[in-house]
């Protein structure tokens, strides 16, 4: 019972699929990343659905890529976004670490996150569109697309547990206190099965798109660092949303390329 319960609370906090209402125990909270890979898998099952199976993929060309970038933003009701703009607004401020973190909290919009938001959602347009727009997309290419999903959010996962907070306040650092075991465990293993499915469907566009979005989990690693002192749950939002982007524009060239 447990098991449906986390996976319960993963879904309510971060999804907007309902969820069946109870009363959450002290010890829900920390486990509410333990199935985090699974609403990326349902978003990446959507995402195969509407660009592979008929009828859905005999709609026009431009609908199947604008409904794909939407198919995420719909499924999380944006929730991810909000920390990705915050945490662009803080970055471009160029200011001391702690008023970094201060504008982290900060509920308003500045300039910077809206010209961030436009710029890695036109991109992450084009990749998508390119991806659904080559001769070689098809089922197994639109697997590995939706796979993208799982693996940022194993990632995410893993990285809001194992690497120093920046602050000992907040959700994220609520959930990650205790750091269970089990949840880190649980990712490790969701990630494993996702990049095993992506290179099986196939080698060479797997391997990159996997590649890609490992060697970008290093590069946030050292980023949050510097900038922040380690991870927030603001952060958290802003790797995951640049992470699917760029591990899908590598998937792009990917398939231009060989």
């Amino acid at each position: 019972m447990k098991i449906f319960r986390w996976l319960a609370v993963t879904f309510s906090m971060y999804s907007k699929i309902p969820m069946p209402r109870f009363e959450w125990k002290d010890d829900d909270m920390s486990h509410s990343l333990t199935f985090f890979p699974l609403v990326g898998a349902v978003i990446g099952a959507l995402v195969c659905v509407l660009n592979s199976i008929s009828p859905f993929c005999t709609l026009p060309a431009l609908v199947r890529i604008l409904v794909t970038v939407l198919i995420p933003l719909i499924i999380t009701g944006g929730f991810h976004v909000d920390g990705f703009m915050d945490t662009e607004d803080a970055m471009n401020s160029y200011a001391p670490i702690e008023k970094k973190l201060e504008i982290l909290k900060d509920s308003h919009i500045g300039a910077f996150a809206v010209i961030a938001l436009v710029k890695w959602l036109l991109a992450y347009t084009a990749a998508v569109a390119a991806i659904l727009l080559n001769e070689k997309c098809d089922l197994r290419v639109c697997t590995v697309l939706g796979l993208t999903f799982a693996i940022s959010r194993s990632l995410s996962g893993l990285t809001s547990l194992l690497l120093e907070k920046a602050k000992k306040t907040g959700m994220l650092f609520e959930e990650t206190k205790n750091r269970e075991r089990g949840t880190v465990i649980a990712l490790v293993i969701q990630l494993i099965i996702a990049c095993i499915a992506a290179i099986c469907m196939n080698l060479v566009a797997g391997v990159a798109m996997i590649a890609a979005a490992l060697l970008y989990t290093a590069y946030y690693r050292n980023k949050v660092y510097k900038e922040f002192g380690g991870v927030t749950g603001d952060t958290a939002g802003f790797f995951l949303i640049t992470v699917e982007v760029f591990s899908t524009i590598v998937l792009a060239l990917t398939l231009y390329l060989y």
